[in-house]
């Protein structure tokens, strides 16, 4: 394994274990958003066939996957376990036989538990990892997702609250087994997001790491899970040879409108995820394969300076984000997300990512629209993310400078609002935070003598903590946000939902918030509070600009 020990080093990741990496994230099929747990030979030979006559392998789609349900009840006399001989009547070595005749590569799935998820008699890895990764080496697998079913007990599938769910060692156990065979397996961590710090030791151990339950096949999945993968590249936990994994594709299964699932694509694509095709590929619609197969887009996500775009703009009242991450080449990349139903024009300030002016194409139109400076416009459609690349970058040379900075700890509390004290390293950068603002005890906090030379509208640095994770309302309406409202002097209080922050609930975030109502002077007010009778974000404290 020396070779991927040597790609390791090169990637600068933590060696902790030497199982292969990609420097880019991993493309590919799986079966299961389509087959659930009854997938066969027949099935993934036909679509690994149909990646290739499609082109679709020639762009990169060359991971072939059968997930939960290839394998029999119980093991063998070896202990090992048993590809089902009724469905997968060659077994597992020619079936790999056969996707890597094709030029592709073959990846196997199991688990950090008793069973596969979606069974309850299908043995999973737990307590058999090296005799499991040294079948996969015989069978010339050149992955491995790794899930996190019934973890903690042969009768209970998915446990989010018992810390053995969210623990890092039985993930560390399979690591050090594949790190025993000969062959490079990629290890596809599948985690879901559950427990803390996740993007401290899963990046030491995988090429990618799940992130989120699984997607849902609706559009408030999309929503939910960019907000779930906003604090790891904002942490800078992800880079080359280090993917978040956003979950597999839903793009052809009908369940989003076109625009959205061009939306879909292109989030995945900044943010740097795996790009795992969920669909048939041999029933894939025209409109669908022209997504998936866009070059362009695709180039965004393998470009090799590994950058996930980070949230910089968020305005919830008018429901639009802007993304942004740094190209190679002197490029970046600009994200401008419309969540409305509707149609709308936002203005697009290059100044929030640091550019003065830039040459801009418009990714999706495959058109190059010239130089773009200051603010622009930009039409969206309901629910369209318009992809820029920008070269030949002017930055920006004025900066706003601090005037200020005022712990949340020394506001005016109100209500069932409260000021918690935190460890070392913690609640960053003053050690404390507020806790209970809003809920049903209408928490506040109240900042004074905010001091400004100009009145009109201001940038604030929002320092906060949000770790209120959607697991078990996933494919409800959890969307991993919380509400903060801010009133300035008075004035009509403005909504922002805010993403995870960190790993914990002791790890701060920080959005740039775009704040009107401000006046010349030492006496403003700002009044932060939650949204209806849920809570808010934890507070740890805000910053002015000028």
């Amino acid at each position: 394994m020396a070779s991927s020990l040597a790609i390791a080093v090169l990637l600068g990741a933590p060696v902790l274990a030497t199982n292969a990496r990609t420097p880019t994230p991993q493309m590919g099929w799986n079966t299961y958003n389509t087959y659930s747990c009854t997938p066969n030979e027949d099935i993934v030979k036909e679509n690994a066939q149909a990646l290739v006559d499609t082109g679709l392998a020639d762009l990169g789609y060359l991971y072939v996957t059968p997930d939960c349900g290839w394998n029999m009840p119980g093991r063998d006399s070896d202990g090992r376990q048993q590809w089902n001989n009724e469905t997968f009547p060659s077994g597992g070595k020619a079936l790999g036989e056969y996707i890597h005749s094709l030029g592709l590569k073959f990846g196997m799935y199991s688990g950090g538990g008793y069973y596969q998820c979606g069974s309850s008699d299908q043995p999973a890895s737990l307590g058999y990892e090296e005799i499991d990764a040294a079948a996969y080496d015989e069978w010339g697998a050149d992955s491995l997702k790794y899930d996190n079913c019934y973890c903690t007990s042969p009768y209970v599938m998915a446990e989010y609250d018992d810390p053995i769910s969210g623990s890092p060692e039985r993930f560390r156990t399979m690591a050090a087994a594949l790190d025993t065979v000969d062959r490079d397996i990629l290890y596809q961590i599948c985690q879901w997001g559950v427990g803390t710090d996740i993007g401290e030791w899963a990046p030491e151990l995988g090429t990618s790491w799940r992130i989120s339950n699984d997607i849902y096949d609706a559009w408030r999945s999309i929503w939910r899970i960019a907000n779930q993968a906003a604090p790891y590249a904002a942490l800078d936990q992800t880079g080359i040879g280090r993917h978040a994994d956003m979950d597999m594709l839903v793009v052809g299964l009908g369940a989003l409108s076109h625009e959205e699932e061009k939306f879909h694509f292109g989030m995945w694509s900044i943010l740097k995820s795996p790009l795992i095709i969920g669909c048939a590929i041999v029933e894939l619609p025209d409109t669908s394969f022209d997504i998936l197969s866009n070059e362009d887009v695709i180039a965004l996500n393998q470009d090799s300076l590994g950058d996930s775009a980070k949230l910089i703009r968020r305005d919830t009242e008018n429901e639009w984000d802007v993304w942004a991450g740094d190209l190679s080449g002197r490029r970046k990349v600009v994200g401008v997300a419309n969540w409305r139903d509707g149609s709308q024009t936002i203005s697009l300030d290059l100044s929030d990512i640091g550019v003065s002016s830039a040459m801009a194409r418009d990714v999706w139109a495959a058109e190059d629209i010239g130089r773009l400076s200051g603010t622009t416009d930009v039409e969206l459609a309901g629910h369209e993310l318009k992809l820029y690349v920008l070269s030949n970058i002017m930055t920006a040379g004025d900066y706003l400078d601090s005037t200020g900075y005022y712990a949340a700890a020394n506001a005016s509390l109100a209500g069932g609002a409260v000021v918690t004290s935190c460890g070392s390293g913690e609640c960053l950068p003053v050690g404390s935070k507020l806790s209970y603002l809003g809920g049903s005890d209408d928490g506040t906090a109240t900042f004074s003598s905010l001091k400004f030379t100009s009145s009109g509208t201001k940038t604030i640095g929002f320092d906060f903590i949000n770790y209120d994770v959607a697991l078990a309302t996933a494919w409800d309406w959890g969307s991993n946000s919380r509400n903060v409202t801010l009133a300035v002097n008075g004035g009509t209080a403005t909504r922002w939902a805010l993403p995870l922050s960190g790993g914990d609930w002791y790890q701060t975030g920080r959005m740039e918030l775009v704040v009107e109502g401000f006046v010349a002077g030492d006496n403003n007010t700002v009044v932060v509070a939650g949204h209806g009778d849920y809570y808010a974000v934890d507070l740890v404290g805000i910053e002015t600009f000028e």
